[in-house]
């Protein structure tokens, strides 16, 4: 006879929902991640993250920005750049993206080298 497993999920947190929906995104948490380190330029951060365009660069520095976790500032030129920088909502999130981080590096596999064909 099989024992009958216990059910222990009883309803989806909206709030948990919320975060994943921004978070989950692609290139949020990188982002986020970088600015961590500090305010960075937005020519700063195209460079820094392989891939993404500036199109979705923006984006997403735009979603972050109506959710509240970066701040954006114009600053006036010579030369004319746009700074970003975590809120004190952005922030708090770090030690959450940190502890991310550290699972993923223990758990995800690396990605598979390619072989160079002889």
């Amino acid at each position: 006879m099989t024992p009958k497993l216990e059910e222990h999920a009883r309803e989806c947190d909206e709030r948990l929902t919320q975060a994943f929906t921004l978070l989950g995104k692609r290139w949020s948490g990188v982002i986020l991640g970088l600015l961590l380190q500090g305010p960075a330029r937005f020519a700063v951060l195209a460079r820094t993250i392989p891939g993404i365009s500036e199109r979705m660069l923006s984006d997403r520095l735009n979603e972050l920005a109506r959710a509240g976790l970066v701040d954006r500032t114009v600053l006036d030129g010579p030369p004319l750049g746009v700074v970003y920088r975590l809120t004190e909502s952005g922030r708090a999130i770090g030690p959450g993206l940190l502890r991310l981080g550290e699972w993923a590096e223990r758990y995800m596999a690396p990605p598979a080298k390619r072989r160079k064909k002889a």
